[in-house]
């Protein structure tokens, strides 16, 4: 996750403006990638503990409870990359990552004011 706005939104512009992919192709090539560096994370950090408190450093509850949503949420998406015309979804791609971007840069930038 780059800047808060997550692998995806980074990696499919730069699947679809340097790599040359339509966004039908280059969302499922973002979240097979995201998926390949998730389970990289998991193996690597699984058995690391935290350096602070004395606990794993990975939250298990937290994936516990965030996975079944997340799941349902990636399920759609294919869903909808499925059926959706082109242009649709790159019109949405653009206004959600609009979106992602304007957040990040406000968070940004409180945090620099501080």
């Amino acid at each position: 996750a780059g800047g808060g706005i997550g692998g995806g939104g980074i990696l499919v512009p730069i699947y679809c403006l340097v790599m040359g992919f339509s966004p039908k192709h280059a969302i499922p090539l973002s979240n097979i990638t995201v998926f390949g560096g998730s389970v990289a994370n998991t193996l690597l950090n699984s058995r690391k503990r935290h350096p602070l408190a004395d606990r794993p450093l990975v939250d298990w509850d937290l994936i516990l409870v965030m996975e079944p949503v997340t799941i349902a949420g990636a399920l759609i998406g294919a869903f909808l990359n499925k059926v959706l015309p082109e242009l649709l979804l790159t019109v949405l791609l653009v206004i959600l990552l609009s979106f992602t971007a304007y957040n990040t840069l406000k968070k940004a930038l409180k945090m620099y004011k501080k």
